[in-house]
């Protein structure tokens, strides 16, 4: 089969770096390069004599079914062995040295990151990586191992995430190991110049940018522009026993849960998230003993889950979880506060999913009249809107436990802390 590659098409195949970032605009043929790349590292490894397991990865079913997969069998020799739609993979000709077990091409979905736990490859393709989560590329990362393998990831900018942080940064600060190759819609020789022109006369900056040039530009609109990656993300450190920790809570059914666990410093008034939960389709079993675990002197939680709150508090005994005021108009205005003063922080590691959501979490696009009324997108904002509940209401201090004067019973009594810290963000 021929096939005529543009420019940036073979500067990825040029590449000597371990792993590849490709990022272009939409229709730029970085499908395309993906399932050449693969073939070729492929036939490399078995000119070398090295056999073994290959992988196949994108965010869902329905994107490894409508692109990632079909292109690749487009270009699939047919003497290199046959697709087993049962069993997702490619079983390839050759078997291992040594084995009767023929190598193989594995396909899965990351929607689970977990579903590839298990195998050893030579090499991996990740599609849409953009969309993915960030356990995803770190179980992947663990199938190329003991191998020491390489990795394509081909994407589209969708967010300034993890695909950001760990390979484009990586990439541009000189790092050898990764190499980032990017071009735009219009670099693809077969994209029409009409329809590149019509996009970028009609589409809001941001989202040209992001979808037809292949740049990672930060939305337009955002809640919360005072976030600096640089000043507000920070490393772990212990936290010291006489510090309040409190959170924030917002339930979910298929969308995830989230919980989001911080802690104030009292002599600079700083807060740090310090840790995250978030999960889908968990049991509130698992959330209780996620909140016992933490000590958390309270938590604000969604009001709309008024039962869940009462289960948690009255038969699982947390005791602690309280409605949240959901006003977007009160939580928003105090983070935006904080992290203008500096005085909000994200430990590094422990809060992945914040950090990722902050990034992105926007206002709607004006209506034809031009308004949008505050409206945020309410689209992976789960760890958003668990953090504006944590902040939703004035700290009122925590109850200390302490024998009363009449019959030696322990009563509720409010700490020397029951009082609003700043006149701004009511903390």
């Amino acid at each position: 089969m021929e096939i005529t590659l543009h420019k940036s098409q073979d500067k990825v195949l040029d590449s000597k770096a371990r792993f590849i970032g490709v990022v272009s605009g939409i229709r730029g043929g970085k499908t395309t390069i993906g399932a050449i790349w693969l073939l070729q590292q492929i036939q490399a490894d078995y000119q070398a004599g090295r056999f073994g397991d290959y992988l196949i990865c994108a965010p869902t079913n329905k994107i490894l079914d409508q692109s990632t997969l079909p292109k690749f069998k487009e270009y699939f020799p047919s003497d290199w062995g046959i697709w087993k739609e049962q069993k997702s993979y490619f079983e390839l000709a050759w078997k291992r040295p040594g084995s009767q077990e023929p190598c193989r091409i594995f396909v899965r979905s990351l929607d689970e990151p977990d579903s590839i736990e298990g195998m050893e490859c030579l090499a991996a393709w990740v599609d849409e990586c953009g969309k993915i989560k960030q356990q995803g590329w770190i179980n992947v990362q663990g199938r190329l191992s003991v191998t020491q393998g390489r990795a394509i990831l081909t994407t589209t900018p969708y967010a300034v995430n993890w695909f950001y942080r760990d390979i484009v940064a990586r990439a541009t600060a000189g790092d050898k190991d990764y190499e980032l190759v990017t071009w735009a819609s219009a670099d693809n020789p077969a994209f029409p110049k009409e329809e590149f022109d019509r996009a970028k006369r009609t589409l809001p900056k941001a989202i040209f940018e992001r979808r037809y040039l292949g740049q990672f530009t930060r939305l337009e609109g955002l809640v919360y522009p005072e976030f600096d990656e640089t000043e507000h993300v920070v490393d772990q450190f212990d936290i010291p026993a006489n510090w309040v920790r409190f959170g924030g809570l917002d339930f979910g059914k298929s969308n995830p849960n989230a919980i989001l666990c911080i802690a104030e410093d009292p002599d600079t008034k700083i807060f740090y998230v310090y840790r995250e939960f978030y999960q889908s389709e968990t049991l509130l079993k698992t959330i209780s003993q996620f909140l016992h675990n933490q000590d958390l002197a309270y938590v604000y939680a969604d009001t709309q889950a008024a039962q869940l709150i009462m289960e948690l508090n009255r038969f699982y005994g947390n005791r602690n979880v309280r409605p949240a005021d959901k006003a977007k108009d009160t939580g928003i205005p105090r983070i935006r506060t904080l992290l203008a003063e500096n005085r909000l922080k994200f430990f590094k590691g422990m809060t992945p999913r914040t950090v990722d959501e902050i990034l992105e979490y926007h206002y709607a696009a004006p209506d034809s009249d031009g308004f949008n009324n505050d409206k945020t997108v309410d689209k992976n904002n789960h760890a958003m809107d668990a953090l504006r509940y944590a902040f939703s209401r004035p700290i009122s201090g925590l109850y200390l436990n302490h024998v009363g004067a009449a019959r030696g019973k322990q009563r509720k009594q409010y700490s020397k802390r029951a009082f609003i810290l700043d006149p701004h963000t009511g903390y």
